[in-house]
């Protein structure tokens, strides 16, 4: 069955299928992002139809469609007996994204059934050796960074926490990564079309995790315009994956003052014009914190004419069809010149 088939897979022919390409099916539909064909065909079936890897499979996709309350729904109707790993971490991902939806306490009945999950996940993936389900969990953790209370966390569930920090110290380690010494010419910039090779040493040097200073201080080294460059990469690429309500929601807002003068230094103004019209949207500023954005963004008033908002946003970045940053960059190819060394993560 092609890709194209498979979007428009009907109930009829999902139960003509085997039992095997019926899971096959599912999960390749899951991995390309077709949830609601999933939810369709397997609530077309009936749930108590369906065998527990499906069921697993439904939980999923209706994660993956932000109906958490669905997928615990789905999930918990699965047998203690077949709760994997996986299992655990679909369910506690549900429970998470609940939390951070609503802004939940740590000692919310919600984040300690999450914490529950993901510490009974951990512990199984441990066990089966499945190191990516085991980072999965933590990522779940990750999630709900700002509403946990790690000092009680670890005194509740000890054996977690000391697992999640050995995590992060490797994150951490991994982040620092291997050292690369990098030469780039005006001969170089001028050839290349490719702005990822020219933009790579502030890539992976300016920190875009931190506070405000700290991102000011790692982007000492380069000039203002290389600063600017990266911020409209990181802009353009959280934008077209996930909109300016991702670019805002992530790490990534830090940067939002840089990408609008870079995108004006630039002379890409319709794209300036169409950021400017964001920042003004919530006031003229936002804040360079992503707790205070993350807030800003979950309290919103009217979250629908916030989305509807952006929405249209979005469309102007997703059709733009101007100039972009290498024509500034190859008319002043001095501005972007590097000769030296910065640590490439492995």
């Amino acid at each position: 069955m092609t890709g194209c088939d498979k979007m428009a897979l009907t109930v009829e022919q999902f139960k003509a299928l085997s039992d095997a390409e019926q899971l096959q099916t599912i999960k390749d539909l899951n991995d390309t992002g077709n949830v609601e064909t999933i939810i369709d065909v397997l609530t077309g079936v009936g749930i108590e139809n369906l065998s527990v890897p499906l069921l697993g499979e439904l939980g999923r996709a209706y994660n993956n469609n932000s109906n958490e309350k669905e997928a615990i729904k789905v999930l918990e109707s699965i047998d203690e007996e077949y709760r994997d790993a996986v299992w655990y971490y679909r369910c506690a991902y549900a429970y998470g994204s609940i939390v951070l939806d609503n802004n939940e306490a740590y000692i919310s009945d919600t984040m300690q059934q999450m914490l529950r999950l993901v510490d009974q996940g951990v512990r199984l993936a441990t066990e089966s050796e499945l190191d990516d389900i085991k980072s999965y969990c933590f990522e779940v953790m990750d999630m709900c960074y700002m509403q946990m209370d790690f000092e009680k966390c670890e005194a509740d569930y000890p054996d977690l926490c000391t697992a999640y920090n050995e995590y992060v110290a490797a994150k951490k380690k991994k982040r620092e990564g291997v050292p690369r010494h990098r030469t780039i010419t005006v001969e170089e910039i001028q050839a290349t079309d490719d702005m990822w090779t020219i933009n790579e040493p502030m890539y992976w040097t300016i920190n875009i995790y931190g506070s405000y200073d700290d991102y000011l201080e790692s982007a000492k080294p380069f000039t203002v315009e290389q600063r600017y460059l990266n911020a409209i990469s990181w802009y353009f690429a959280e934008v077209n994956n996930g909109g300016h309500h991702q670019f805002f929601y992530n790490s990534t807002g830090i940067v939002w003052e840089d990408a609008l003068a870079g995108l004006r230094l630039f002379k890409m103004d319709t794209l300036a014009d169409n950021l400017q019209s964001v920042i003004d949207y919530f006031g003229g500023s936002i804040s360079f914190d992503r707790a205070e954005r993350w807030t800003i963004l979950q309290d919103w008033e009217n979250e629908e004419e916030l989305f509807d908002f952006l929405d249209k946003k979005d469309d102007v970045v997703y059709e733009y069809d101007g100039i972009y940053e290498d024509t500034f960059v190859h008319e002043h190819p001095e501005l972007f010149v590097f000769d030296g060394t910065y640590k490439v993560r492995e």
